[in-house]
């Protein structure tokens, strides 16, 4: 195990074991459980499901630009903390380096994600075509942090295709 580093590469959260805010993701955990046979006091959240338009992350999610469309959220903190859920939107990141050379972080898009519940969500697709990332952070307030991102493509439905 060695600590990669928290930086920009193809995501803000590619191989991270902690977030750009230092907070500690499950990784964190499982190595203390690991290397000494208990797990910390504290725990971090544990996020089992993260849909946009009742899709998964590893299927080919296409969207209509400035359509809205539901996000869903499954995610728990084993000891009960009360979560604070936070989504960001990205393009897809163009500045790609190899050998883990830092890339440019994408600006995020906003107004897009409305949040209804730490549950559920709307995203309203960006009007211009392209690749796209929603991130969500579900932190639990004392330095733990669930995190996912969905990749998906907005493109114009053509009729007769």
């Amino acid at each position: 195990m060695f600590l990669w580093g928290q930086k920009q590469e193809r995501t803000p959260t590619w191989y991270g074991l902690f977030t750009e805010n230092g907070e500690e993701t499950g990784v964190v955990d499982v190595m203390q459980y690991l290397w000494t046979g208990s797990w910390p006091k504290n725990r971090a959240p544990e996020l089992s499901a993260f849909l946009l338009n009742n899709q998964k992350a590893t299927e080919n999610i296409y969207l209509n630009p400035a359509q809205s469309y539901p996000v869903t959220l499954n995610v728990a903190d084993p000891n009960g903390d009360r979560l604070i859920v936070r989504y960001e939107l990205l393009t897809e990141s163009t500045d790609l380096k190899e050998g883990g050379d830092r890339e440019g972080r994408p600006q995020p898009l906003t107004g897009l994600v409305n949040v209804i519940n730490n549950n559920k969500a709307s995203l309203k697709a960006p009007t211009k075509e392209g690749a796209f990332r929603l991130f969500v952070y579900a932190s639990d307030g004392r330095g733990k942090v669930a995190t996912a991102n969905i990749p998906f493509y907005v493109k114009s439905s053509r009729q007769g295709q």
